[in-house]
């Protein structure tokens, strides 16, 4: 029932482009040249192309709070006697409203000819461990290995099921939108240019798009196809984005997702800070949002050892 995509997210890196592209802070706007729809997407298709190389290897900390308005079926935690880590049932077995996780998210490359995709690890649901917070991110991704993607695939799988109503949807992550503005995919939208939106920035643009080819990259169920639009907010100057939102409609749930970004001064980067999800249904609504926090990159030091990313530690709760 709910949506997700025909191929994992494809953020394809051309290697040959790479090395005749100007970065995207180069080519900014100057003056005396006019701002179009061109200029602006065109724009803002170089920022996507640095930014995904950029952003690969940062991992963040995601507090995703998840509400429905009738009771779903999910799966249950099993709490060790001495409150120890906790571990899901085999199948859904009880039904609840209200869902809060916390993982560890980040884009991950598996092999050297795939494409970028996310990869969210959950160590928290409703404030029970659900594992050691070990930095088995690195272990899985700096040095990769068959036998560690298998166990990659197995943690995304298991990661997923702790969805409210334990259900697949896979467009849920902060940096999905981002997709329909790399340069292999625009020909299969209409883009549109409307106002300049100056709440969000002296410079910000809304440029609208509406997915005209089939078969739509995403995809329902069974195979059914499930046409994107929505809107971007970008600096017509830089071609950042600092906000994106798409919408999917099917014959029975209308969704609609909402990232927005901000520059992370320790990264030098725009990062995803929220991410908001309404999934509309007959009889029942969804909602997500996503935050995300302590940024931190993954580094490999000049003799090749793993240089393992230390999280910040979280700030203690004072008494009231």
């Amino acid at each position: 029932m709910h949506p997700v995509p025909r191929r994992p997210i494809a953020f394809v890196l051309a290697s040959a482009l790479a090395m005749a592209a100007a970065p995207w802070h180069a080519i900014a706007a100057q003056d005396d040249v006019p701002t179009t729809l061109e200029l602006i997407v065109g724009r803002a298709s170089w920022y996507v192309f640095d930014f995904v190389g950029r952003f690969a290897g940062v991992v963040s900390e995601e507090r995703y709070v998840q509400d429905s308005t009738v009771p779903l079926p999910s799966f249950g935690l099993r709490v060790g006697a001495r409150g120890g880590i906790a571990t899901q049932t085999a199948t859904p077995s009880q039904r609840v409203r209200h869902r809060e996780l916390r993982s560890d998210f980040l884009l991950v490359k598996p092999h050297a000819s795939e494409d970028w995709m996310p990869f969210r690890d959950v160590f928290e649901v409703d404030h029970i461990p659900v594992r050691d917070r070990e930095d088995r991110l690195a272990k899985l991704f700096l040095k990769p290995s068959e036998d560690n993607m298998e166990a990659a695939a197995q943690i995304q799988d298991e990661s997923t099921r702790y969805n409210l109503g334990a259900l697949t949807r896979t467009i849920n992550n902060p940096v999905f939108p981002l997709i329909f503005l790399q340069t292999e995919y625009q020909w299969r939208f209409q883009f549109t240019l409307g106002k300049q939106d100056r709440r969000a920035g002296e410079q910000v643009w809304i440029v609208e798009f509406v997915e005209r080819e089939r078969p739509s990259l995403i995809r329902g169920r069974p195979g059914r196809d499930m046409p994107a639009h929505g809107r971007f907010w970008i600096e017509a100057d830089t071609g950042r984005v600092v906000k994106a939102e798409i919408k999917v409609k099917e014959t029975d749930i209308d969704a609609t997702i909402t990232t927005s970004f901000r520059f992370e001064p320790t990264l030098k980067l725009m990062v995803p800070v929220e991410m908001r999800e309404e999934y509309d249904m007959p009889s029942n609504r969804v909602t997500g949002n996503a935050s995300y926090s302590r940024f931190r990159r993954f580094q490999v030091t000049a003799d090749e050892d793993i240089a393992v990313p230390k999280a910040e530690p979280e700030p203690e709760s004072k008494p009231q």
